[in-house]
């Protein structure tokens, strides 16, 4: 048991990522688990992305009781701080405590699964009622190696890049299609003030795999990764590709185009600066996101008008992998967590209604045989499913805004799905340590002196052991330290 604990706390300290292969074994869910389901008399969640909680205990208490009626199933619901979420993970995990169902990021998926904390519901997914109404692309991104132990919440989303149309118009600028175009337009933007932002992000590098999210426009094609190239493992970091980013990013830096605080900026910081009208230009969200930044910029100037660009010629924006429903390999009953809660909310019927909306005449209620709408007391835009990040043909029968609907839809022509980064335990050791080395040496490289050829030598005398070994673990087609100790 403090073997367990160890690895969990290790786990939660650790930022890992990686683009390896996991050796989960095949399913353990007999047929007859399949065929003869018990319904579980109780089911323990853990979750951070649940309905507006804070403060609201009683719209928590009262959605368990409504999924306890409709199922008779008893639901009791954690919803830790979302700063303690995976600390409070995993030490449920780690003492066998219960918790039957929770949800995780990429950035913990494939190591919870490389570590054989997780259920394989692969065999339950494709008994399952609902596989012919679901999207199989986001089930299918969440697969090791063949296996599922996890089920997409939602669509992945991701983000686009918006920016003051109110300014292209002024200075007589086109939509950029090419990066020569995009550059000239924040050349331009940057003789509207000498307090002008043509750009912000919140840091060089996005803060989670996939790392080249953000600040689309120069990363294009590349990334400070590992991922797969002409059929082996490369370090992105070290690539051509990669090179021109930098060099797009020192030059924007070097003439003002670039937020001075790139580096040390939050989110927020972000999205204040474009709400006061000081950025020409910020990626962030699509979809519900677009709508908010629009308002909150009209209000400080209500001549202001937001549009969101679409990708460079030869460039798609990124999709984050879904976040996934996982059932714990600790879960009295698995299958009957997965089929009465797992598909019971991704039924494109009443269980997805409840678990997207809310309870009827609490959250939501019917105004006639064609039409419903939110109850203003009670109101949530979701309680744990998104209608616009569906995953399936669910028919939500609430109103829906036209101009999330029209955003959404660009971005996923323009989008493709980035990977999960499927990770083994020896390049889940070694990641964090690199990856602090690529960014110092990233952020060197675009606000100091430094040159890109000399940040890549530094890189080179720094990282290139560690890397060696990550490559030769993702390379290799015989045992790795991956497949020791497993479970333990």
């Amino acid at each position: 048991m403090k073997k367990k604990i160890a690895i969990l706390l290790t786990l939660s300290m650790c930022l890992f990522s990686a683009c390896g292969n996991s050796d989960n074994s095949e399913s353990e869910t007999s047929q007859s688990q399949l065929q003869n389901i018990e319904k579980p008399s109780e089911i323990a969640m853990l979750t951070n992305t649940f309905m507006p909680w804070e403060d609201n205990e009683e719209g928590v208490k009262l959605f368990c009781e409504e999924y306890q009626r409709l199922t008779g199933i008893k639901l009791s619901v954690e919803i830790p701080k979302k700063d303690s979420y995976y600390e409070r993970l995993n030490i449920l995990l780690a003492t066998d405590d219960s918790v039957d169902l929770f949800e995780t990021g990429s950035l913990f998926y494939p190591n919870y699964a490389a570590y054989d904390l997780l259920w394989d519901m692969t065999d339950a997914w494709e008994n399952s009622s609902i596989k012919n109404i679901t999207n199989e692309n986001y089930v299918n991104s969440l697969k090791i190696d063949g296996r599922l132990y996890g089920f997409p919440l939602n669509a992945g989303n991701g983000t686009v890049t918006y920016v003051r149309k109110d300014w292209l118009d002024k200075l007589n600028i086109p939509q950029p299609k090419t990066y020569d175009e995009f550059h000239n337009m924040l050349k331009k933007f940057k003789t509207l003030g000498d307090d002008i932002i043509p750009i912000t992000a919140a840091g060089l590098v996005n803060s989670e795999a996939p790392y080249n999210l953000y600040l689309r426009e120069f990363y294009q094609n590349a990334s400070p990764d590992f991922y797969l190239k002409d059929g082996k493992y490369v370090d992105g970091m070290t690539e051509p590709e990669m090179k021109e980013t930098l060099t797009r990013m020192k030059q924007a830096y070097e003439e003002g185009l670039l937020d001075p605080n790139i580096a040390k900026n939050k989110t927020s910081d972000c999205r204040n600066n474009f709400y006061s009208g000081k950025v020409g230009c910020f990626n962030y969200w699509a979809g519900t996101w677009g709508n908010t930044i629009s308002k909150k910029v009209k209000e400080a100037d209500p001549s202001a008008e937001v549009i969101a660009l679409k990708p460079l010629d030869g460039v798609k924006y990124l999709e984050r992998p879904p976040l996934a429903m996982v059932i714990s390999k600790n879960s009295k009953s698995p299958a009957g967590v997965f089929k009465y809660l797992i598909e019971y909310s991704h039924d494109g019927g009443d269980g997805q209604m409840l678990f997207t909306n809310g309870i009827e005449n609490y959250h939501w209620r019917k105004i006639s045989d064609t039409k419903t709408e939110r109850i203003m007391d009670h109101e949530v835009d979701a309680i744990y499913l998104k209608t616009d990040l569906s995953i399936n043909n669910f028919e939500d029968p609430m109103p829906k805004d036209p101009k999330i609907e029209e955003g959404l839809k660009m971005f996923y022509e323009t989008s493709e799905l980035a990977p999960i980064p499927v990770a083994s335990k020896e390049v889940g050791s070694l990641f964090s340590e690199i990856d602090i080395i690529r960014r110092e040496i990233i952020e060197s490289i675009v606000t100091t002196d430094m040159t890109v050829d000399e940040g890549f030598a530094e890189y080179n005398t720094r990282a290139s052991k560690l890397v060696a070994r990550v490559l030769n673990n993702l390379n290799s087609t015989g045992e790795t330290t991956e497949n020791e100790n497993k479970g333990e």
